[in-house]
């Protein structure tokens, strides 16, 4: 059997307990050796120069085993996507410590080259965050070359995807489940819009269920693929600031809405912008981070 580099690539992800790192480590392995097809050969030569333990004879096998083979052909009939070997992927993602090797997409994938403004928050907005929102998001979001990305979880996520239709603008919805999962159910309509006009994106199998940690993950997918995260409203411990300190790890700006010192939801807000996060008050004050190379120089006279 001969694989290009790329489809070896997809089929590593269908084979049982490799996970990602294993197959970044390969893949990083196959584009040193200037390996563009992979064979039997191949495969023995990287499993004897790497140390991948008890990874190394499901690789060997799982490669080529027709229940591999199956599940991957399942998976892939229903939706498209890019790898780490296609220049469509994009380019922010690949600079994270763990890119995901493969992104599926519903929806128009050109919007994984605008600029990115990830906005996340608590699940149970206050009133305050709500109004905050429709206050400083609609300028944003009308500009043509920026793009909204959130996780369509309930709150502030789902209000993010909502603010950016509404007034015409970009957003992509990055998911913790497959594509061919809607979580929240109650979101299934969201989704559907947004897979007909705007990105849907996973880096989970079509038909993968919720986890709590898959959730996590998405976070990092969520920051990466942002120049500047906003963070609208959050406790102290939440997954908004596991989004956060993704950003931050990644050198991504991290944004913050400041709320009343006596609100539980906004102490995680304020304490980054204590931390050093940027205070937003206002529309321009996340403009002028995500367009900072594209205003005019002054002249010096």
């Amino acid at each position: 059997m001969h694989l290009t580099r790329r489809d070896f690539l997809v089929r590593l992800t269908f084979i049982p307990g490799v996970g990602r790192k294993t197959i970044l480590k390969i893949w990083r392995w196959l584009v040193a050796q200037q390996v563009t097809t992979v064979t039997s050969p191949v495969v023995t030569d990287l499993l004897t120069a790497l140390p991948l333990g008890n990874q190394a004879p499901q690789i060997r096998f799982g490669w080529q085993q027709a229940q591999v083979l199956e599940r991957e052909s399942l998976n892939l009939q229903y939706t498209p996507y890019v790898t780490l070997e296609d220049p469509e992927y994009p380019p922010l993602l690949r600079e994270i410590y763990e890119p995901p090797v493969v992104l599926y997409y519903l929806g128009d994938p050109r919007l994984l080259q605008a600029v990115g403004l990830g906005v996340v928050g608590t699940r149970h907005p206050s009133g305050y965050a709500v109004r905050a929102m429709r206050q400083v998001l609609p300028a944003v979001v009308a500009h043509p070359e920026i793009c909204l990305i959130s996780g369509m979880a309930q709150g502030v996520d789902t209000l993010g995807h909502q603010v950016a239709l509404a007034h015409h603008g970009s957003t992509i919805a990055v998911l913790g489940t497959g594509l061919g999962r809607c979580y929240p159910a109650s979101n299934r309509e969201l989704m559907r819009t947004l897979t007909h006009s705007q990105l849907v994106i996973s880096e989970y199998p079509w038909a993968t269920g919720p986890a709590k940690f898959q959730f996590v993950e998405r976070n990092r997918l969520i920051s990466g693929l942002s120049q500047s995260v906003l963070v609208v409203e959050a406790a102290r411990r939440s997954g908004s600031l596991i989004t956060a300190n993704f950003a931050l790890q990644e050198n991504r700006n991290v944004l913050a809405i400041p709320g009343p010192i006596d609100a539980p939801n906004s102490v995680g807000t304020n304490e980054l912008i204590l931390a050093g996060a940027k205070p937003i008050l206002n529309s321009e004050h996340i403009m002028e981070e995500l367009l900072v190379d594209k205003r005019p120089s002054l002249e010096i006279l």
